[in-house]
């Protein structure tokens, strides 16, 4: 290949990849039942976080342009290595069982089409297989895979909202009422639609993979985003236009229920629905992606064995063998919650993560808008949503939390009984530099 590096819209479609995936096409319908037509408003708030979120990951992926642990690398060159190594701990485990819920949908709705029920579990183990084998062939082949996915993805979300518009009649009925369960279901809902915005972590980290990182990995978080919100809310508000919100209840295919409801026709559904399947593909892909160049990091940073951050192919397997091992787990949404916390934690020390720059005075090529009220609405509203989660989800996250203290004093112990002497002035933590 004669470019090794990222374009920024080839980072922005690998970032839209995880963004735009099959959250949407699950999560919406969730969402309308936690809230009913104030799923709107949840929306809304929710893309209103994320792009504050946004904000300061593109504000730190300028800043720090030469790491590519995301989430996890702004921690710790900001806060130190134990908090940098509970967001790495968080957001490993996030993106080993995001990736194999992913792909057990990818599996049901491959099952949907008329395969059979006995494939279920080999389905999923032989996409990760699959999107493991591509992401070791490069990032930038992945992201070649991974564009025209994605063009799709956006083509069947756009498909949906037209032909909902087209084929239904507006009823005020299936907005009313609009807080049919007070605040509280929204800020439920705007919990749970969080994590389909979460993805754009995934471009922080390929800050080093694309052409002036520094310059285009903000603008392409930036536009993902941007991107994402639209076309969420359109969605959102085609699936109140379709039908009642109560008629949603726990289904895991709102939008084919959508356009069920409104009569559209079969080969309407039917790309639709292949839409769907193609955004499975997208995330997983954007979850290996991402989950690899995290361990790499921790690994280069002795925070997980060395082993980690000596090559490309053995985070990758790394991260196979732990969604592999996730299948096993069948019913994963008890396990999920530990996800959903960890995403919300790591993403709500950012707006902390930017002040200490700022009070550094660390230069880079973006500044976010609004300083500090931005990181302030940022860290005020991610705690508001990770208590909306509810007492499960805090319960088990909290435990997660603790197990990751206790891993990381057992490990740095051990890293530091046996290190030689020569290697003991390596392990200093990653210090910014100030500017003279």
């Amino acid at each position: 290949m004669s470019r090794k590096k990222l374009s920024f819209w080839e980072a922005t479609a690998i970032g839209l990849g995880n963004i735009v995936g099959a959250g949407i096409f699950v999560m919406a319908g969730a969402a309308v039942s936690e809230a009913g037509a104030g799923a709107l408003v949840a929306f809304i708030i929710t893309a209103a976080l994320a792009l504050t979120v946004g904000l300061n990951s593109a504000e730190l992926s300028s800043k720090l342009p030469d790491i590519e642990g995301g989430v996890y690398s702004f921690a710790r060159a900001t806060m130190g290595d134990t908090v940098g190594f509970l967001v790495g701990w968080f957001r490993l485990i996030s993106y080993a069982v995001s990736g194999a819920a992913v792909a057990l949908g990818f599996a049901a709705y491959l099952i949907g089409f008329g395969l059979p029920r006995l494939a279920y579990f080999p389905l999923a183990a032989t996409l990760i297989v699959a999107l493991c084998l591509v992401e070791m062939r490069g990032v930038k082949i992945a992201s070649e895979f991974e564009k025209w996915l994605v063009a799709f993805t956006i083509v069947g979300l756009g498909l949906t909202v037209v032909a909902i518009l087209f084929f239904g009649r507006y009823s005020p009925s299936n907005f009313t009422p609009l807080f049919p369960f007070g605040s509280l279901g929204v800020i439920q809902a705007a919990s749970l639609a969080f994590f389909a915005y979460s993805g754009f972590n995934t471009i922080a980290t390929l800050t080093p993979d694309v052409e002036d990182g520094a310059r285009k990995v903000p603008k392409a978080i930036m536009t993902s985003l941007g991107i994402s919100s639209a076309f969420y809310i359109l969605v959102v508000f085609s699936l109140l236009y379709a039908t009642r919100w109560t008629g949603y209840g726990t289904a895991s295919n709102p939008v084919s229920l959508a356009l069920a409801a409104v009569r559209a026709p079969g080969p309407i559904s039917s790309v639709v629905s292949v839409a769907a399947l193609t955004a499975t593909l997208t995330v997983t892909l954007s979850l290996i992606i991402a989950g690899s160049r995290t361990a790499r990091q921790m690994g280069k940073d002795r925070m997980l064995p060395s082993l980690l951050g000596k090559g490309s192919r053995v985070p990758t397997l790394v991260i196979a063998v732990v969604m592999l091992s996730s299948l096993a787990l069948g019913n994963v949404e008890s396990i999920a919650l530990v996800a959903n916390f960890g995403v919300i934690f790591s993403y709500m020390l950012s707006g902390v993560e930017v002040a200490i720059t700022r009070k550094r005075q660390m230069t880079g090529s973006y500044l976010s808008l609004g300083y500090p009220y931005v990181q302030i609405f940022s860290v005020v509203l991610s705690g508001s949503l990770m208590l909306g989660l509810g007492e499960q989800s805090l319960v088990i996250g909290s435990l997660t939390l603790l197990a990751g203290l206790v891993f990381h004093s057992v490990y740095e112990h051990i890293v530091k009984a046996t290190a030689l002497p020569e290697h003991r002035a390596q392990e200093l933590p990653l210090v910014v530099a100030r500017p003279p």
